[in-house]
């Protein structure tokens, strides 16, 4: 019995301290909730919060403007743009 307690806690403590890095991963990028709306629904959930420890952001240029174009890590394809 003590070993089955041992590996819920070991299995609890794994996956609260992914969550808790993905969490700071993501709170690091300073994102404001309006730009981490990747879905643009207009609302921003939690799931789009910890996707935002995946998203990188970088400054295009569109119709003359310049923009920030939000992309993914993985692929390095657009996510959002956002020009002022």
């Amino acid at each position: 019995m003590k070993k089955v307690l041992v590996i819920i806690g070991v299995l609890i403590v794994l996956v609260v301290g992914y969550f808790s890095l993905r969490g700071y991963a993501s709170w690091q990028k300073q994102f404001t909730w309006e730009e981490m709306d990747w879905d643009n629904n207009g609302d921003t959930s939690i799931n789009e919060f910890f996707q935002a420890s995946d998203i990188g952001v970088r400054e295009i240029e569109k119709d003359g403007k310049t923009c920030r174009e939000f992309y993914a890590y993985k692929d390095g394809l657009p996510v959002k743009v956002i020009c002022p």
